[in-house]
């Protein structure tokens, strides 16, 4: 059974909002403070990555996987400037490698497993 076409786009919105909101609170949420930062922006940056591309593919966009992973980028330099007006957070250039990297390698699994069903 497939999934509504519209389920990776509000899951792509819903995500995109959690980031944000996520990114500008004063710190972390306990379970996550103990785990690497640039493996959660790797993490997080990859699982937005393959909603966006999935919404792309549905909607019978060309080079799905290259849109989600630019949409995951934009997002997090999105993020990364407002975190330069939101104290105690700070930018970081390796915080958007981090995410760039977790976001190939999502677009890239959404791409494999797409075509392999």
């Amino acid at each position: 059974m497939h999934a509504p076409r519209t389920l990776s786009l509000v899951m792509t919105v819903v995500l995109s909002m959690a980031y944000l909101y996520l990114g500008t609170r004063p710190q972390n949420p306990e379970p996550f403070r103990h785990v690497s930062d640039k493996l959660l922006h790797a993490g997080a940056y990859g699982v937005l990555a393959a909603t966006a591309a999935d919404a792309a593919a549905v909607m019978g966009l060309a080079l799905a996987p290259a849109i989600g992973w630019g949409y995951a980028v934009g997002h997090g330099v999105l993020l990364e400037l407002v975190q330069l007006h939101t104290p105690p957070r700070t930018a970081e250039g390796g915080d958007v490698l981090a995410d760039a990297a977790g976001a190939a390698l999502g677009a890239a699994a959404l791409a494999v497993w797409r075509q392999r069903r």
